[in-house]
């Protein structure tokens, strides 16, 4: 590190403090006089907190008190607070907020250091807008009308804080009631929140006009989700149509005719519908029947029906199913009535005809699986495969009978499943089919599975191949105890000919050093003593048969010494319990052991004839009986 001489170091020093002052005349960040400025900021501009100062009119106090929406004259933004905001505002009031910009968790807001009331205002004109605009994602904290029907409406979960509060004309002390609506235009439904006192039965159904604070749905990625409005008190909401005073006075309409072709179109208001019950989940689903054509009920409503009473339906029409059905609806029992007859299937073209009506097919049982909804069956009906669903046996086991590859005889609700269009006229052709069904009395075994199923055959399968593996694995094993047998054996052979093979040339250099050599010596020997004779020296002969005798008498004491090499000099010494004593004695060699030796034996049909006793570390003599 290279250190300055020390006459330029206070310079240095000097130019350093400089440049770390501010210059003079820099100016700080502009001042942002409008929502539509702070809104424009990227989020991570925005988190460097701006200064901020805006004017505008209060649209809206969330629940907590703690944050408020502000319009000015640009758009509408969503402030933060220092404090808790006491019961001082007031719906329109125009305020003056003093404070610095923030990322926020989906668009920028406004933190507030100040707020100041500067007196009473009034709420300007919302903007018109859609439920598919809202649903596109550019809205945030901004003041706008949509115009629709509800379709529903109910008391806010407690489990579901409000999010704004809100009273007549004004902010509330206690924001009292709270209602969830569901509100619709067309096809696309948005849920509103609104605060304060209603009277369902004057906005269900009703074509009405509403005023509010867009909120929207965000994960924690700041990625929208959905849009949803909030209303501040009933003073918003504007009812442009009533809905009809008793809903069941409206004309019943034919299940057959519910969506057919208008020239006027489809009002989206709610029908009234009268037919026999075919099925019920509570709370949840409700099935109709009118003649031969089926109607399936979304309706909430307590209570329990059961397959045979008949009942007026009031409901808001829904397509793009197979067969229109009615959702948001209210049901009244009219009687009670025999429980309707299943309609038979013969064949796939019939799906289409009995659609959400209670059907009947004999189809072979293929599959059991359980599921957390219930029990499902696959099944298999003039070559298509249908799913039936059985929720009553959730978490319980099927009966017995209930087998794949038996024959079942079900009822149930029929419910399309795959379609296509037939191209060009437009005709949608029912190419799958699902049965709810209500309980295990809609199943009956018509024939028994085959005792050899898929199931059993895979199961014999599966143990003749275990068997036939460990068949093999102990073929495997056996061959190889036998060839590491023939291995042994064939070294032992191999062993026990070089043995012979060693033991042969001993024997073979043994006779060709010895005994050959000596009987060339006699031949010799008497080849002189022939030759003697002949000559007439009989002293001479004598000499040369005597040293062949000798030769000879060699000869024979070296063969001998030679057999007795290769007998035990130990048998030859002692019997077989001395020579036993002695291996022992030779074994036990200057250890301290004790060793006995004993022996036994007898002849064939006779009693022992002798007995022996030896113990060798105590060198006691042997005693023979």
């Amino acid at each position: 590190m290279l250190t300055p001489p020390p006459t330029i170091a206070p310079f240095l020093a000097l130019a350093l403090a400089l440049a770390a002052m501010p210059v003079a005349g820099a100016e700080s960040p502009p001042e942002l006089d409008n929502a539509a400025a702070v809104r424009a900021l990227a989020p991570e501009v925005a988190a460097q907190r701006r200064p901020v100062h805006l004017r505008g009119n209060l649209l809206l106090v969330t629940a907590p008190r703690n944050a408020l929406v502000l319009l000015d004259r640009t758009e509408g933004i969503y402030v933060e607070l220092g404090e808790v905001v006491e019961n001082r505002f007031r719906l329109g009031d125009e305020l003056d907020v003093r404070g610095e910009t923030d990322a926020g968790d989906f668009a920028p807001i406004v933190r507030a250091q100040r707020v100041e009331r500067l007196g009473p205002g009034a709420l300007p004109l919302p903007r018109p807008t859609t439920i598919a605009e809202l649903n596109a994602g550019g809205f945030d904290a901004a003041w706008v009308e949509l115009r629709g029907i509800v379709r529903a409406c109910v008391p806010t979960p407690k489990e579901r804080m409000p999010v704004s509060r809100g009273g007549t004309g004004g902010i509330a002390p206690n924001p009292g009631e709270s209602w969830l609506v569901t509100f619709a235009q067309g096809d696309d439904k948005m849920e509103v929140q609104i605060n304060g006192q209603l009277q369902p039965q004057e906005l269900v159904d009703a074509e009405v006009r509403l005023r509010g604070v867009v909120f929207n749905v965000h994960n924690a990625n700041r990625q929208f989700v959905r849009a949803n409005l909030q209303v501040a008190n009933r003073a918003m909401v504007e009812v442009i149509v009533p809905p009809p005073a008793d809903p069941f006075a409206l004309p019943v309409q034919p299940i057959s005719e519910v969506l057919r072709f208008s020239r006027s179109g489809f009002t989206g208001r709610r029908v009234h519908v009268r037919g026999v019950v075919t099925g019920h989940k509570g709370g949840h689903t409700l099935w109709l029947r009118e003649g031969e054509r089926g109607m399936q009920i979304d309706s909430a409503q307590p209570g329990n029906l059961t397959p045979g009473d008949w009942v007026d339906v009031v409901g808001f029409p829904d397509h793009g199913s197979y067969t229109p059905s009615l959702s948001d609806a209210v049901f009244r029992k009219i009687s009670s009535g025999p429980a309707p007859r299943a309609q038979p299937l013969r064949r796939p073209e019939d799906i289409a005809r009995f659609d959400a009506n209670l059907v009947q097919i004999d189809a072979e049982l293929r599959e059991l699986r359980m599921t957390p909804e219930g029990l499902l069956l696959v099944l298999r009906w003039n070559g298509i495969e249908v799913n039936g669903r059985l929720s009553q046996l959730a978490g319980e086991s099927a009966p017995p009978a209930w087998e794949p590859g038996s024959l079942l005889r079900v009822t149930g609700i029929c419910l399309t499943g795959r379609t296509n269009f037939l191209r060009p006229t437009g005709l949608w052709v029912a190419e799958d089919l699902q049965l709810w069904l209500r309980n295990a009395a809609d199943i009956s075994v018509l024939r028994p599975a085959p005792w050899l199923t898929l199931h059993r055959a895979l199961g014999l399968v599966i143990a003749v191949l275990v068997i036939t593996l460990l068949a093999l694995v102990a073929m495997a094993v056996v061959t190889r105890r036998q060839i590491a047998q023939r291995e042994e054996a064939r070294k032992l052979a191999e062993v026990e000919f070089s043995a012979m093979l060693a033991e042969r040339n001993r024997l073979a250099r043994e006779i060709h050093d010895t005994l050959a050599q000596d009987l060339n010596a006699v031949s010799m020997q008497l080849e002189l003593a022939r030759n003697a004779a002949r000559a007439g020296g009989a002293e001479a002969v004598g000499g040369f048969l005597s040293a062949a005798h000798q030769i000879v008498r060699q000869c024979l004491a070296s063969a001998r010494e030679s057999i007795w090499d290769m007998r035990s000099h130990i048998l030859e010494r002692h019997d077989l319990v001395g020579a036993l004593k002695t291996v022992a004695e030779q074994l036990r060699g200057a250890w301290r052991a004790r060793s006995a030796c004993g022996c036994r034996g007898s002849r064939a049909g006779s009693r022992p004839r002798w007995r022996t006793t030896c113990c060798a570390s105590d060198r006691r003599p042997c005693r023979t009986p």
